[in-house]
């Protein structure tokens, strides 16, 4: 596996009774392949991996891996508190075709060094597939460093990390310490400023909607096209300014991705439904190309 590029942490189509659509969730593989993406994060925040059942989660994994019929690569968010219950839907990510595995350190009862370690280490041996943390600090309440890291990889065969935080010195430590980690940025609205860095790409939550848009940013900065690179995030950055006005992310790109033909339906509650007014918002955002 050599992760690169952009790749959406995409969203769970539900249907109206609030079960998954598996058919649009396979469509929306479709449209975003169509569109460039270089992989699929399955089952993460944006995917609402806390408010699916386990099982919901393989079939989520299996629908992905089996639209994308290997073109891309699919990485399967598993994270769990328990490192039992984290390898048990490792190994069902792994039977349903994911290339990899990717968690968040296990949280709420403030784990020790030691002890997010030895949770990796139990992920690591459940599977043969390169396991990727995933460092959101926001949400999760643990932060993953250039010190601590060091000791979850001598424990665990992490190969990977999902970089959510908007801390790039610590991410530029984290670089030099681990040249041979793939490094994936989390932070849409920050991607060019972390490109120097040295990161070798972005799993992002907006990229369901705004794909095009930061494909053609990757390729600017790759090409040396700096002014052209700097124009299209403050273009991708006007439309997150918009989308963050509604405060539920999640419900923001299924309402849009409803205007592109991809019927998401509503988040699980306790999220509720998107108000009149938030919609309307929404919708002074226009297409994005």
């Amino acid at each position: 596996m050599k992760l690169n590029g952009i790749i959406p942490a995409i969203v769970t189509p539900f249907d109206k009774s609030g079960d998954v659509n598996y058919t649009e969730l396979k469509r929306l593989v479709e449209l975003l392949l169509e569109e460039g993406a270089d992989g699929f994060y399955v089952t993460g925040s944006t995917g609402e991996c806390f408010l699916l059942t386990d099982a919901e989660r393989t079939l989520v994994t299996a629908a992905v891996a089996e639209a994308a019929n290997g073109r891309v690569p699919v990485i399967a968010h598993i994270g769990k508190i328990g490192a039992a219950q984290a390898a048990n839907l490792a190994r069902d990510a792994q039977k349903a075709g994911a290339c990899a595995v990717s968690s968040v350190p296990p949280f709420y009862y403030n784990f020790q060094t030691d002890e997010i370690a030895g949770y990796y280490g139990a992920i690591s041996d459940a599977v043969e597939l390169p396991v990727i943390i995933y460092n959101i600090p926001q949400f999760s309440g643990v932060s993953i460093n250039a010190d601590n890291m060091g000791e979850i990889i001598g424990k665990s065969r992490v190969e990977g990390l999902k970089y959510t935080d908007l801390n790039l010195y610590e991410l530029e430590r984290i670089r030099r310490k681990f040249p041979d980690v793939r490094i994936m940025f989390g932070k849409d609205e920050s991607l060019l400023y972390a490109l120097p860095v040295g990161v070798d790409g972005a799993i992002g939550s907006t990229y369901n909607f705004t794909l095009k848009m930061f494909k053609r940013l990757w390729n600017a900065y790759r090409e040396g096209r700096i002014r052209e690179a700097e124009e299209l995030q403050h273009q991708a950055n006007r439309i997150i300014s918009q989308m963050l006005r509604v405060k539920n992310i999640i419900a923001a790109e299924k309402y849009l991705l409803g205007k592109k033909g991809i019927q998401c339906g509503n988040c699980r509650a306790p999220f509720r439904p998107l108000t009149e007014e938030e919609k309307h918002i929404l919708d002074g955002i226009g297409d994005v190309e």
